[in-house]
């Protein structure tokens, strides 16, 4: 696999040289090429203004945003690369905020899996979290430029590696008010025979090859005796960072920091307050 972003986790005084990889298979995903049924030729999509209705080139187009009330405002490239650099934080830092218990994420807001490994001269550190993160069940919520975007990610530790799902902003999560939803109090007998039946379906674990793709293997086997054709051929990595020597001695003076530093209210609490 080849890395789509090399950089560091940090929190303390750690920082551990890593990498991430997609940790999605691209190719079995079932995906389609548009072509001209005549002759098979790919279809391309040209950018037209609408109102000349003539074909525009790239250095004509810019940003226009939604302001509300049918209004737009334009963004130029430079702006928005300018707000994205001081938004994003430093360029290859993945700062870890805070640990928490892995049931207060919101599955919903999952978006994109990656795998993180160590890149040379971190692999002792990268074993020391993955071990602490699995023993203590926690997760880390880090923060990252990610294809010049600011994302917030939630770091998993699984048995060898650590993974980073990127996470949806709050904002873009529906709540679901407006709703059909039923208001009335099921009976106590319905209830538990839900769960008896919850029960009995119940599995000892997990397993998803038992769940494959059905669309895919379908489209196999129709592909299977189409006829085939060939269709006509029509940035910087960041610089290495010496690691910490004493991995022990800044685990330790990291601890003594974070224990002087008052510990952060959760939203509960502060809505409370």
């Amino acid at each position: 696999m080849r890395p789509i972003w090399s950089g560091h986790i940090s929190f303390g005084l750690i920082s551990i040289p890593i990498s991430i990889y997609s940790a999605v298979e691209a190719s079995e995903r079932v995906s389609f090429r548009l072509l001209h049924r005549k002759d098979h030729a790919p279809i391309k999509f040209k950018k037209f203004c609408s109102k000349e209705d003539v074909e525009v080139p790239n250095d004509e187009i810019v940003r226009g945003y939604d302001v509300g009330g049918k209004e737009y405002s334009v963004v130029e490239k430079e702006e928005l690369d300018k707000i994205e650099e001081e938004e994003g934080g430093t360029t290859g830092e993945m700062e870890v905020l805070q640990f928490i218990e892995f049931g207060e994420l919101n599955p919903l807001s999952f978006d994109s899996p990656y795998y993180t490994a160590p890149r040379k001269g971190g692999e002792r550190a990268y074993a020391v979290l993955r071990e602490a993160l699995n023993d203590a069940h926690k997760v880390g919520i880090v923060r990252f430029q990610l294809r010049k975007h600011p994302r917030l990610g939630a770091l998993i530790a699984g048995p060898t590696a650590i993974a980073v799902e990127s996470l949806l902003p709050y904002e873009e999560l529906r709540a679901p008010t407006g709703l059909s939803l039923p208001s009335t109090k099921p009976k106590p007998g319905e209830v538990k025979m839900a769960e008896m039946l919850i029960g009995q379906m119940t599995a000892d674990g997990w397993d998803p090859t038992e769940h494959p793709n059905t669309l895919r293997s379908g489209l196999k086997k129709l592909l299977s005796s189409r006829r085939r054709f060939q269709l006509e051929k029509g940035g910087e990595r960041p610089a290495e960072r010496e690691n910490v020597v004493d991995l022990m001695e800044a685990l330790k003076r990291s601890v003594g920091e974070a224990r002087s530093r008052p510990k952060r209210a959760s939203a509960r609490k502060r809505g409370a307050a």
